[in-house]
């Protein structure tokens, strides 16, 4: 099992089981909505866990992919960055938390003649040193943000390992808090530049891709708070716990325990709206339905030449027949013509094909997305029953297609139908998801 199916298993589960435990104190047509709601649920946290590893299988690669949303993405840095320098203030918190961290060296009682004593306060130490970078470019010098080195990250990850040894083996809260203070300070810097890294160079497949935006969005909410907060009181260990969960999934090979991914999930609802699934998960929607535009928009210019071509050939055919014969630069034209038409035109079905294809994915995807960010309640209320009806099924088929490398054109007749009707009813609401996630204005 995969990373992001292992994290759709537990929130599922876990909504699963209290959905059962609302649904025995309901009526028996509330158990039954329940029932089917918490089905199509848990098959729609798999079915996108399989879309995340498996995806590349029935729609295009995540190279493809990723040349379509990378400037977006990049854009998305450029326009965070503006907007915090546009605020030209300080962060009137750090001088708080320099103190703090300053006397987080007094968590070194805890090792004392320990090796590792020396250790933690060289992280400290660093640590420190980081915030004080971040103090000075906020001040009036209101420098670019300058990522850590491949030196300094090697060193930055070194200090990462020893500062949360060090929160284990801690035993007082203040202690442990000073230490976890520290830590945000270089989970920030750690997470900033592997993130930049793999923007430069690309995702290897769709679960880092995810694992890349969803480090992305979680680093643009710690700057937010960071840039809000007025005293060090007001950085939360909710606040901390983003950036270390950030600096985490942006890992080569990351880890997230049960505990971490339920936390995190409590955190999103709280603080974005949105639990982790869906936050994850619609930014796998997001790109496709970015990739089936750009896929329209070349069918459009591809065809616009191919009926450019076309009348030329019908032009030279007529010349020809009036004339008997033509001059040799347009038997040359017309001979490559009879050859080249053909095969552009079968290159722009196979195009069409894909770019349809594309659409019924996301339409599949986007009603399946819609199952885990809702309540029962409001998809009754939007009158849209047949997610909770057909959510399960639509969920298999995407697994069915993903596994077994399936494209549309061999499912059974009923199977591309009700594709097509889901393609039809979430088009919009699809492109509206993908125009907020990654076209923002610099």
């Amino acid at each position: 099992m995969g990373f992001w199916s292992s994290v759709g298993s537990i929130c599922s589960s876990v909504a699963s089981s209290v959905g059962s435990a609302v649904s025995s104190v309901a009526s028996a047509v509330g158990r039954g909505v329940s029932a089917a709601y918490n089905t199509a649920k848990d098959m729609a946290g798999r079915a996108v866990g399989w879309m995340a590893e498996k995806a590349g299988n029935f729609v295009d690669g995540v190279k493809k992919v990723w040349d379509t949303v990378k400037p977006y993405v990049a854009q998305i840095r450029t326009a965070l960055k503006a907007a915090a320098d546009a605020t030209a203030v300080t962060f009137p918190w750090l001088s708080g938390a320099l103190v703090l961290l300053d006397n987080g060296l007094g968590a070194l009682t805890a090792f004392e003649n320990s090796p590792i004593a020396q250790k933690v306060q060289q992280a400290i130490d660093w640590s420190i040193k980081l915030a004080q970078r971040w103090q000075g470019n906020k001040k009036e010098e209101q420098k670019e943000h300058e990522y850590l080195n491949e030196e300094e990250l090697e060193q930055a990850k070194k200090y990462q390992e020893d500062l949360r040894f060090a929160e284990r083996e801690v035993v007082s809260p203040e202690q442990r808090h000073q230490l976890e203070l520290a830590s945000v300070f270089n989970d920030f810097e750690i997470a900033s530049a592997d993130l930049d890294k793999t923007i430069k160079s690309a995702p290897e497949d769709f679960e880092h891709y995810l694992r890349l935006r969803a480090t992305q969005k979680l680093l643009a909410m710690a700057e937010q708070k960071f840039r809000t907060a007025k005293t060090v009181d007001d950085i939360s260990a909710d606040d901390i716990f983003l950036v270390r969960i950030a600096s985490d999934l942006i890992k080569a090979n990351p880890e997230l325990s049960n505990n971490a991914a339920l936390r995190l999930d409590r955190v999103l609802t709280e603080i974005h709206g949105k639990k982790l699934l869906p936050f994850v998960f619609e930014e796998l929607i997001a790109s496709w339905a970015k990739r089936a535009e750009v896929l329209d928009k070349q069918w459009a210019q591809d065809n616009k030449a191919l009926s450019k071509e076309t009348t030329l050939y019908k032009y030279l055919l007529g010349a020809k027949e009036i004339q008997s014969e033509l001059s040799a630069e347009e038997m040359q034209q017309l001979a490559a013509l009879e050859v080249g038409l053909p095969k552009q035109k079968e290159a722009l079905t196979s195009l069409a094909t894909r770019q349809r294809d594309m659409e019924r994915y996301v339409g599949a995807a986007e009603g399946l997305l819609q199952v885990l960010e809702k309540t029962p309640e409001q998809i009754e209320a939007e009158d849209r029953a047949y997610l909770l009806e057909e959510g399960t099924h639509i969920g298999k088929l995407l697994i069915d297609c993903a596994q077994t490398d399936m494209p549309f054109s061999q499912l059974n007749k009923e199977d591309q139908s009700l594709l097509t009707d889901y393609a039809n009813i979430f088009k919009n609401e699809s492109k509206t998801r993908m125009k907020g996630l990654l076209e923002v204005t610099a």
